[in-house]
């Protein structure tokens, strides 16, 4: 009986122990499915922030939990495309270095697409001489001079004019988009566009197709407002975008056609034995032309659509934010009794009056206006009805406050007047000009002393009256 009781015991305790092995298995020893987790990066700024939020040295891994599985994985660095031409890839890095790119990446795409097309087929002239374009009236020597920058280089140099206007003005947001139609506003002139709308019309207008073709441009927000600036680059461009871009490019031009003249100049010097004199002729004759090419960069007589009844008046504008009297008849004094050629621009009289052709008073009023900062007046055109307003406020300015002008030979709502000057050999000329009394430049004595021949020649010079005065 005891035996029996013994035995039962010892099977209860082995299933016991049994149950207690088959029990830990089932607990334990089941192996666990392998879990995915996904490795994302946040920024050490973000890390800090919470190190500083806590307070404290460390933090529970649990709190990067949620950062690591909600934040998206940081974008790879973009890949500069490579380019031949070593300024344009020098301009390339810009594109990706400067920080107003930063929210516009649809924009740094297609100025890159427009930099590879330029540096393929960029090396062109950047002047064309088509029939009906706006460039096909500049004269020879514009083309002879502007003719030595390349396409790519005009469009880097007015690139790099956008950025620099629009960095003084502090309105880096629109750079972007400027940039575009910088790059892009000469594409007009490629050898590949010349079969379209080049051959017939307007380098402005074909400049359309290649930017068209471009990836991404006609995604672009401001897509229509980047082609009217473009179209209009040589007219008159509307908005700030547009009014920009024709800025950059003439200052661009002006560059271009300083740098061409002083090449000119360093090609002269070495081909003419250094004891020679320098031909003084051959210097009048190029500044004509340099002034020629600044008329040409200037004018924006692009179409009948830009013309005006001569019958509308100038109306007075202020000037007192860039006007000084001393330095504007500082500007026109160079010129009196100066001949370019058989050319003048200004001439004095023995009566004791200067008269000054309408072109010296406005270069001078550009040039001021542009080192006071007033790009609105510094790029006007010659056939800008806008000059008249500008040249009537100088010149009312100058009338009625220093005497300067001779009220006589002129009416006192025009800027000038319609002379007949009579020579001792020859028929008169009619020419336009602004009476000026000679004591505001200096002792007439001396002027007349050094008067050219051709200018001595001058025996009288008359008012032609005539409604047409302006």
């Amino acid at each position: 009986m005891f035996a029996s009781s013994i035995l039962v015991f010892f099977l209860f305790g082995v299933a016991f122990v049994l149950a207690l092995v088959a029990a830990t298995v089932l607990l334990f020893g089941r192996e666990k499915p392998q879990e995915f987790v996904v490795i994302n990066q946040i920024t050490l700024e973000e890390l800090s922030g919470l190190w500083e939020k806590e307070k404290r040295g460390t933090i529970d891994i649990e709190q990067l939990v949620p950062l690591w599985r909600n934040k998206k994985k940081i974008t790879p660095v973009e890949e500069l495309p490579k380019l031949q031409n070593k300024r344009a890839a020098e301009f390339m890095e810009k594109i990706f270095e400067w920080s107003f790119f930063n929210k516009f990446p649809e924009q740094k795409a297609v100025c890159g697409q427009i930099l590879k097309l330029l540096d393929r087929e960029g090396e062109c002239s950047s002047v064309v001489n088509i029939q009906n374009d706006v460039e096909g009236s500049w004269d020879e020597n514009t083309f002879r001079l502007l003719g030595r920058t390349t396409l790519l280089d005009h469009s880097l140099n007015v690139a790099e004019q956008v950025v620099q206007l629009f960095s003084d003005a502090n309105d880096w947001h629109v750079i972007p988009d400027t940039m575009v139609a910088a790059l892009g506003h000469d594409l007009g002139k490629l050898e590949s566009v010349r079969g379209y709308l080049y051959s017939t019309g307007e380098h402005a207008v074909a400049a359309g197709r290649p930017l068209a073709a471009i990836a991404g441009f006609n995604e672009l927000r401001r897509k229509d407002e980047i082609l009217q600036a473009i179209k209009l680059h040589h007219k008159r461009p509307l908005g700030l975008l547009g009014k920009t871009l024709k800025q950059a490019d003439q200052k661009a031009r002006q560059i271009e056609l300083e740098k061409a003249a002083l090449q000119s100049d360093t090609k002269d010097t070495n081909s003419v034995d250094e004891s020679q004199v320098p031909d003084r002729k051959q210097q009048e004759i190029k500044s004509v032309a340099i002034q020629q090419a600044q008329q040409d960069i200037y004018d924006e007589s692009g179409g009948a659509d830009q013309k005006k009844s001569k019958t509308e008046k100038p109306e007075l504008m202020d000037i007192s934010g860039w006007f000084d009297v001393t330095g504007f008849l500082d500007e026109l004094k160079p010129h009196i009794n100066k001949m370019f050629g058989r050319k003048f621009l200004a001439f004095s009289m023995a009566d004791g009056y200067v008269y000054f052709q309408a072109k010296v008073l406005e270069d001078a009023a550009r040039k001021m206006a542009e080192r006071a900062g007033n790009m609105e007046i510094a790029t006007m055109g010659q056939r800008d009805e806008s000059m008249r307003s500008v040249l009537l406020s100088i010149v009312n300015h100058l009338r009625a406050d220093h005497d300067v002008i001779a009220r006589g030979l002129i009416k006192d709502n025009y800027f000038g007047g319609y002379f007949n000057v009579t020579r001792k050999i020859g028929k008169p000329m009619k020419g336009y000009y602004t009476p000026f009394h000679a004591e505001a430049f200096g002792s007439i004595a001396e002027m007349e002393q050094g008067k050219p021949k051709m200018l001595r020649d001058i025996v009288k010079v008359s008012p032609y009256m005539d409604d047409a005065d302006m």
